[in-house]
């Protein structure tokens, strides 16, 4: 699978687990930025900000913030297409299908 490609499928299924009854999950359409992902609490309206990144097949490989998203308290998650799992603030979790 091309790199690209490896990137949008990381991408969808971050916001696939991460919608849910309580939550809208709203996507950056340009992907450039330091966002990718907003999750909105629809009860108490509450926003988290996400960057996705592409975990490596055979291990997980910590990348920085920039300052704009540690000033903006962007969460880094990490989603392993060959492991299937999906890495939000250390916990590891199998992907949902």
């Amino acid at each position: 699978m091309q790199f690209y490609n490896r990137g949008i499928k990381a991408h969808l299924l971050a916001a696939q687990h991460l919608i849910d009854d309580d939550h809208f999950v709203f996507t950056n359409f340009c992907g450039i930025g330091p966002i990718d992902l907003v999750r909105l609490n629809i009860h108490t309206g509450k926003t988290e900000l996400f960057d996705v990144k592409t975990d490596k097949d055979d291990a997980h490989r910590k990348r920085e913030r920039s300052e704009l998203q540690i000033k903006l308290g962007v969460k880094l998650i990490y989603v392993n297409l060959h492991k299937r799992t999906i890495r939000v603030e250390g916990r590891v979790e199998e992907l949902r299908t």
